[in-house]
C-alpha cells in the first residue's frame, strides 16, 4: 500500500456468475477483503445448488488460506482454496534456479466440532522461514534449498526469499515430485485459468498480480450432513485413540493444534508475538503516525 501497488480503498465485485460459478474482480484491493467475500459467494451458491466453483483475479497476498475455508466449513461445506504467488522464489524440481513462487492451498471439512483443516505450500520451506533466519542468524534445515549452482546449502544468505526477482541467488526446493506436481496444479487453476501471473511474470507484467480459485461442496447432496459429519468426526477419533510410536504423546490430525492455540489464546486475552514482527510494528505505527495497539 505505501509503495502505491494495492488500492487499500479497492473493493471485490462480481463480473461473471452463473448458478455455480462466479468470477470476481478484486479490484487491485486486499487480498483478504476478496478472499472473505469469494468465501461468502462459495458458501451461498454452494447452498443453493450443491456446489459451487469461485475465481478472483485482479488481486493480492490473501495470507493465511486456511482462514477462508475454514469459514466454509463452519458453515457445513466442504471448502477448497488455491492461491497463486507469481513470486519466484521456487526452483523447478531438479533445477536450482526460482521459477515458481510458494503456491498455497487448504482445504476443509465439517465435522461435529472444529473442522478438519488442511493448509500449506507444497514445498521444502517457505520464504518466510528464509528472512527469519537471516535475521536471528540462523541456519535452514538439511535439505531444503540450493544455491545458484544448484549446491545444497544452509545459508539462508544465498537462497532468494520473494523481496523481488533475485536471479543471482538460488532457490528454495519443492516438497519432492508430488509437491513439484501441486505448485504446478495451483499455477494453472488460480492463475492460468483466473488469466493471472505466474512464476517470473510478477517482474514482466504489472497491476494487480495474483489469482485465487475457490470451490465449495454442500456434502447433503449425496446424503445426510448429519452422518457426514458424524462419520468424520468418528474417523478422526480412531486416529486419537491409535496407538502411539515411542516418545509420542498424541496423535492429532491437520488444524487441531492450531484451534487449540487459538482457543487458549483466546480464553487468556493475549496471544505471543514474535518480537521482530512487533518491531516492525511499532515501526509502521511511527512511520504512518497511528498508535499501537
Amino acid at each position: 500500500m505505501l509503495k502505491g501497488k494495492i488500492d487499500p480503498s479497492g473493493k471485490p465485485n462480481i463480473v461473471m456468475e452463473g448458478e455455480t460459478f462466479a468470477l470476481i474482480d478484486g479490484n487491485n484491493g486486499p487480498g483478504p477483503v476478496a478472499a472473505f467475500f469469494a468465501a461468502d459467494v462459495a458458501a451461498k451458491k454452494a447452498r443453493d445448488k450443491g456446489l459451487s466453483v469461485i475465481g478472483i483475479r485482479r488481486s493480492h497476498d490473501i495470507f493465511q488460506v486456511g482462514l477462508y475455508v475454514e469459514r466454509i466449513a463452519r458453515q457445513g461445506l466442504i471448502g477448497f482454496a488455491f492461491t497463486d504467488d507469481p513470486t519466484p522464489v521456487i526452483a523447478a524440481l531438479g533445477g536450482c534456479r526460482a521459477v515458481m513462487g510458494c503456491n498455497a492451498m487448504a482445504i476443509a471439512v465439517p465435522t461435529q466440532k472444529d473442522p478438519f483443516l488442511l493448509d500449506f505450500s507444497p514445498v521444502a520451506t517457505g520464504s518466510t522461514p528464509v528472512r527469519y533466519a537471516r535475521r536471528y542468524g540462523a541456519d535452514l534445515p538439511e535439505g531444503v534449498a540450493v544455491d545458484a549452482d544448484g549446491n545444497p546449502t544452509t545459508n539462508p544468505h544465498v537462497v532468494g526469499d520473494g523481496d523481488g526477482y533475485q536471479p543471482e541467488k538460488g532457490a528454495i526446493l519443492p516438497a519432492g515430485s508430488k509437491g513439484y506436481g501441486l505448485l504446478l496444479l495451483i499455477d494453472f487453476l488460480s492463475g492460468a485459468l483466473m488469466g493471472c501471473n505466474m512464476g517470473t511474470d510478477h517482474f514482466t507484467q504489472p497491476g494487480a498480480i495474483k489469482g485465487h480459485f475457490f470451490m465449495a461442496i454442500d456434502p447433503s447432496i449425496f446424503g445426510s450432513i448429519d452422518e457426514f459429519r458424524q462419520a468424520v468426526s468418528n474417523r478422526i477419533q480412531s486416529l486419537h485413540e491409535a496407538q502411539t510410536a515411542p516418545g509420542v504423546t498424541e496423535i492429532r490430525t491437520p488444524g487441531e493444534g492450531s484451534f487449540k492455540r487459538r482457543e487458549k489464546s483466546l480464553a487468556e486475552g493475549q496471544v505471543l508475538i514474535d518480537v521482530e514482527l512487533w518491531k516492525d510494528t511499532l515501526r509502521l505505527c511511527n512511520e504512518l503516525g497511528v498508535k499501537a495497539p
